[in-house]
């Protein structure tokens, strides 16, 4: 069990956990709250990893899009005294009188939860974070000041513990207030895609994306995959130009996999979601995956997800199953899909991006 920088800060800080009502937004790990075991906690978690890290019995989560679109989601798992909830947001008003956020990476994201849980705890509620020196904390602290007065209470692992005294009262959390809707066009195709702060390539279509989408395989049947979809543009986009392909998305992010049910839904689509640690969990066969996958972990380059990926890609596979894949170019994964891949090419290139297809015999 090891802890990660920003819950060993946390740990030092044990104490403060033993006085009112709290929510833990987004923990790093699955293990700090171990150590909490005696108190009434709620813990909300955007990203599926450590969710099921936490609650031991979830390998994977499946979803009709129609029915997000609808109503977003919450899957809960009580354990102990603790309230595991997997979901995109929380819209409670005053539910808790503290809130804690793991800082994430994007700033429009970490503002997005600020919101969230100013509405979580309303006046005289306290707002704290614990995120990596380097991750942009300082930041972080000028934000919150928005919301009352700010004063750091640790630092220690490179890290920093920060917290505000919420000074208004505030409504319950709205999501709608923070959805984006963009139009692409690509070959003569317009699809609309819905995102939000957090899911990739928020707003603008990412230019790995559009080279794949661009130069992608044509030879698509069957059941094709968007692995690691965030907001659904390329399975929306391909859905468009192959109606007679059935689609599945899958990604780590709740907020992934809501934005993606309203950009089919936008798209007079719908198809199946999967929430999962990639493609763990996943036991649909399909014929195709198609996939620009991330690689970082937090704010450092971290191959494993997509090391993983590869291999696991291979059993998901039917035979002569074939997986299309955008990366940046000095990305070592051409070595890695011919490990894996009887044949693999590389089928477009720009400056800073490389297609990628690999087929297995």
């Amino acid at each position: 069990m090891i802890l990660t920088p920003q819950s060993q800060l946390l740990e030092r800080n044990i104490g403060m956990f033993e006085q009112g009502k709290w929510v833990i937004i987004n923990p790093s790990d699955a293990y700090f709250l171990d150590q909490l075991k005696h108190l009434n906690i709620t813990v909300m978690h955007q990203y599926f990893d450590i969710f099921s890290e936490s609650v031991r019995v979830v390998p994977s989560l499946t979803f009709d899009s129609r029915d997000i679109a609808k109503q977003g989601f919450e899957v809960s798992q009580k354990i102990g005294s603790h309230e595991h909830i997997f979901t995109p947001f929380l819209r409670g008003e005053k539910t808790h009188n503290h809130a804690l956020i793991f800082l994430p990476k994007a700033k429009s994201h970490f503002s997005m939860l600020l919101r969230m849980a100013a509405g979580l705890v309303g006046l005289g509620g306290q707002i704290h974070v614990v995120g990596e020196n380097k991750g942009g904390i300082k930041s972080a602290a000028k934000l919150m000041q928005q919301f009352g007065a700010t004063q750091k209470v640790d630092s220690a692992r490179h890290c920093s513990l920060i917290t505000t005294q919420v000074e208004h009262a505030h409504l319950a959390f709205e999501p709608e207030a923070w959805l984006q809707e963009d139009t692409y066009c690509l070959q003569d195709i317009e699809w609309p895609v819905v995102s939000m702060p957090g899911v990739f390539s928020h707003g603008e279509l990412d230019k790995g994306t559009a080279l794949l989408l661009d130069k992608h395989d044509t030879h698509l049947t069957g059941t094709v995959l968007d692995f690691a979809c965030g907001a659904g543009v390329i399975g929306s986009y391909l859905k468009k130009r192959y109606p007679h392909v059935n689609f599945h998305f899958s990604d780590v992010s709740a907020l992934a996999i809501y934005c993606t049910a309203l950009t089919l839904a936008k798209n007079a689509q719908s198809a199946t979601l999967f929430a999962a640690n990639g493609l763990q969990g996943i036991e649909a066969r399909v014929q195709h995956i198609v996939t620009n996958p991330p690689f970082h972990t937090g704010v450092k380059t971290d191959y494993t997800v997509t090391k993983r990926f590869i291999e696991d890609a291979t059993k998901l596979l039917t035979q002569r199953g074939t997986l299309q894949m955008v990366a940046n170019r000095f990305l070592p994964y051409p070595g890695l899909l011919s490990a894996h891949f009887s044949h693999v090419l590389t089928t477009a290139q720009t400056t800073q991006f490389s297609l990628y297809q690999a087929a297995l015999s």
